[in-house]
């Protein structure tokens, strides 16, 4: 397929090209960088502009959409907001007119507020899956929210076919010590969303994945890695730093925090990265 990915030059985007390029498809890279005119097959658009979106997406089977601000503590909230929300309906209208057969968003595990709450909203039971609400808080989680809601809405009322990838903290093989370093060496240290994240690499597995499915209207899947951070014992990390929580089910000893089992059954993926790979 002709597939376009929008914010190709981030972390997932950069991934989701390179997997989707060995993969076989012909892929279209979109960002706001200059372009290298000597490279590969690319644009430069900006997702928050209409037009835009409406020259960039014609002729293609597929879209990721990828682009975005990516957390909400380093940009105004009106702008973390206003750039995921409006960026993601024009990419959706623009794949309506356009025909385009399927529409893989990368939202975010912070649809269900509790990853930028402080606290304030914290998961009664563990896994987090499909039964917990989605109450964001803050404007990074909103903007998600929307993001998936677009993405519906843009199903019902066409022949489109989107997934929304509800994607932990992603972690790159150079960023494994920086990031999950002190998780590792210090077990008193927790996290809002039970030592969860993903392998960048494994995220771009899953965009292959859904774009080359067959799954129908809108689909939205957690995305985690199946181990946690610092292979905890999860039974006795959840009674030390979680005793209110209500444990559902254990998958493993070491299970990370999110159900990804919609992830397999809709799309045969399996996560293959563990921090143990570079930390171990």
């Amino acid at each position: 397929m002709r597939v376009l990915v929008t914010g190709a030059r981030g972390k997932v985007g950069r991934s989701a090209v390179e997997a989707l390029t060995a993969a076989g498809h012909a892929v279209v890279g979109l960002d706001l960088a200059v372009p290298d005119y000597d490279g590969a097959p690319y644009v430069r658009a900006d997702v928050t502009d209409a037009g835009d979106m409406f020259a960039a997406v014609t002729g293609v089977d597929a879209v990721v959409h990828t682009a975005g601000i990516p957390e909400p503590t380093r940009d105004p909230a009106h702008r973390v907001f206003a750039v995921n929300a409006v960026g993601t309906f024009n990419v959706a209208e623009a794949c309506v007119r356009a025909g385009v057969r399927r529409l893989v968003n990368l939202s975010s595990d912070s649809v269900t507020g509790y990853t930028w709450s402080g606290g304030a909203l914290r998961p009664a039971s563990f896994p987090i899956d499909d039964s917990h609400p989605l109450t964001p808080v803050d404007p990074y989680g909103q903007s998600k929210l929307v993001g998936e809601q677009l993405c519906a809405a843009a199903c019902r009322r066409s022949g489109m076919a989107a997934v929304s990838i509800r994607a932990t903290w992603v972690i790159t093989p150079d960023t494994y010590r920086r990031h999950l370093g002190p998780f590792v060496d210090d077990p008193t240290l927790t996290t809002a969303v039970f030592w969860s994240y993903l392998d960048v690499r494994d995220l771009a597995d899953l965009i292959v994945r859904a774009v080359e499915s067959d799954s129908t209207g809108h689909e939205a899947v957690f995305a985690a890695a199946a181990d946690n951070i610092g292979g905890r014992d999860i039974r006795a990390a959840l009674a030390a730093h979680h005793p209110d929580v209500r444990v559902d089910a254990v998958s493993r000893a070491d299970a990370g925090g999110y159900a990804i089992h919609r992830a397999r059954e809709l799309f045969g993926w399996e996560p293959r990265h563990s921090w143990r790979d570079q930390l171990g």
